[in-house]
């Protein structure tokens, strides 16, 4: 793991920030002035030769998107919508199938990812909050996308938590594939944060599958007696971040901490990341949490945040097109409104799209190296190189 680095204004005060209405017409060159922290070195706006434009707008929380193409995305909002998106006509076509949601407080439709194997065979897979008899709890399915009916067809679920709580947080959750034939999503702790402990729950786990749903054989806990097999890591919080580098052959997630204390973390097979033992946050009215930030047989995170910045999604920039992002981890801030930018080793960081004044919720990089970025306020932004 990479040394932690603390953010240059260490501490756990509010941050101070003055807004102006962003003029719509002045989106991607002024966007009008929001003052960063402080304590900052300096404002960041577009980076180095980039250019932003809003590409949809109208929507509601934009929580997954994935490419079909250049030109045709797909995405969910959190109230249990997908849609299929073409940039270069502005169309927006409803997809129906998809499941039913619990779309309260955290819940509802999250992530999306095209299969591996969708150009031969139209598979999806979705992440949602799924009720169930004791509430609700994150689920991962899989269906065939049929884009002329513009439906799902043979929807059905891999996998079921079992977090057996009435919540409504703390659901997690982003889909990857490691290219070896395995989906991984990650579960919050679901506000039963001794759970992220306990290997007899799913809450504050990733979850490792074969693509089918079955468990893999080399899962790290199922030969564990009282442990669940599904479970890859534990100790998380809430991980709305989830990563795998096809270069780096190496996972990472990003996950939110209390007050204070987001972290990113490289996710191994197997290991502890300490949530609620361990952390660099502080519950929300002040007190410090667990046995503090350090504990043996417990991991350490690359980077964490304190103030916290809110990470809901977490990708490393593997084009060469924007060259200040390239090989660099981002992330979608929601509480402090940026694109955030951090070496892999943690040890520099630029914050972005500050005056945008958005909840940056989700982050894609397209086939061609621009990025695609969801808000909560039902917008989609296209980051690209200028000409």
């Amino acid at each position: 793991m990479g040394q932690v680095s603390v953010e240059s204004n260490v501490g756990l005060c509010l941050r101070t920030v003055s807004r102006s209405c962003a003029c719509l017409v002045l989106l991607c060159c002024s966007l009008n002035s929001r003052m960063g922290n402080a304590k900052s070195d300096k404002a960041f706006d577009l980076p180095p030769q980039t250019k932003l434009e809003m590409v949809l707008t109208g929507r509601g929380v934009v929580w997954g998107i994935d490419s079909i193409s250049e030109n045709q995305i797909l995405f969910t909002e959190k109230s249990g919508k997908m849609s299929v998106f073409e940039i270069s006509t502005k169309k927006v076509f409803a997809i129906s199938g998809t499941p039913e949601v619990s779309s309260s407080g955290q819940g509802g439709l999250l992530d999306v990812r095209i299969a591996p194997s969708f150009q031969k065979d139209s598979r999806i897979y979705l992440t949602y909050s799924k009720k169930v008899e004791t509430g609700a709890t994150t689920a991962l399915a899989t269906a065939v996308l049929d884009l002329k009916q513009k439906k799902l067809l043979g929807l059905r679920d891999l996998f079921v938590g079992k977090t057996d709580n009435g919540g409504s947080v703390h659901f997690g959750s982003r889909i990857v594939f490691d290219g070896q034939g395995h989906v991984l999503f990650g579960i919050g702790d679901r506000g039963e944060r001794d759970r992220a402990q306990d290997l007899a729950w799913h809450n504050g786990k990733i979850i490792r599958l074969n693509l089918d749903g079955t468990t893999p054989k080399d899962n790290p806990f199922v030969n564990r007696k009282g442990a669940l097999a599904e479970i890859f890591s534990y100790g998380h919080r809430n991980p709305q971040g989830l990563y795998y580098s096809p270069r780096l052959k190496k996972l990472f997630n990003s996950e939110h901490g209390p007050r204070g204390g987001d972290e990113i973390n490289e996710v191994q097979a197997g290991k502890n990341y300490g949530w609620p033992v361990i952390t660099f946050g502080r519950e929300y009215y002040g007190p410090k949490i667990g046995v503090g930030v350090r504990q043996a047989g417990m991991e350490q995170p690359i980077k964490y945040f304190v103030p916290s910045i809110a990470p809901s999604s977490l990708i490393i920039y593997e084009s060469n097109k924007i060259p200040a992002m390239r090989g660099r981890f981002i992330l979608g801030a929601l509480a402090l409104q940026h694109l955030n930018v951090v070496s892999l080793d943690g040890q520099s960081e630029k914050r972005y799209l500050e005056k945008l004044d958005k909840r940056i919720r989700q982050v894609h990089e397209t086939p061609s190296g621009s990025l695609l970025i969801g808000t909560d306020s039902g917008e989609i932004f296209r980051l690209s190189p200028a000409p």
